[in-house]
């Protein structure tokens, strides 16, 4: 597995929705257009929910975009090894997509692209 930086063994916050919320409320307050709350919620969910589907964590944190809160929050222990490097390698790609959202379905598709592609590049199966 080609990994960018050794994984801590320290326990740490990965993201949260609160996080989420806040960077966009910033870019607000930098005079960017608003993305509506329900698209960050959904963002953010849409993630979480991939990963947690895809094994890439070690438990369920959560089981629906209903049971999110500003206290959601993703953990280092959260995550498995390859979820770590999963995180490490696109999160940020992920992220960087908010401002271009074009809709769960094509967004879902980045997802799937990305994983396809790191399942590749790291020979896990």
């Amino acid at each position: 597995m080609r990994k960018k930086h050794p994984r801590p063994t320290y326990e740490f916050a990965i993201t949260s929705l609160a996080w989420q919320r806040d960077i966009e409320a910033n870019y607000q307050r930098g005079g960017f257009e608003p993305i509506p709350d329900e698209v960050i919620v959904r963002r953010f969910w849409q993630f979480l929910c991939f990963i947690q589907l895809h094994g890439l964590t070690t438990r369920t944190v959560a089981s629906s975009p209903t049971e999110l809160s500003d206290d959601t929050i993703l953990h280092n222990s959260d995550l498995t090894e390859e979820g770590f490097y999963f995180i490490q390698r696109f999160h940020g790609r992920w992220l960087n997509r908010t401002r271009k959202d074009r809709g769960e379905t094509k967004e879902e598709s980045f997802l799937i692209k990305w994983y396809d592609q790191f399942l590749v590049q790291h020979d896990v199966a």
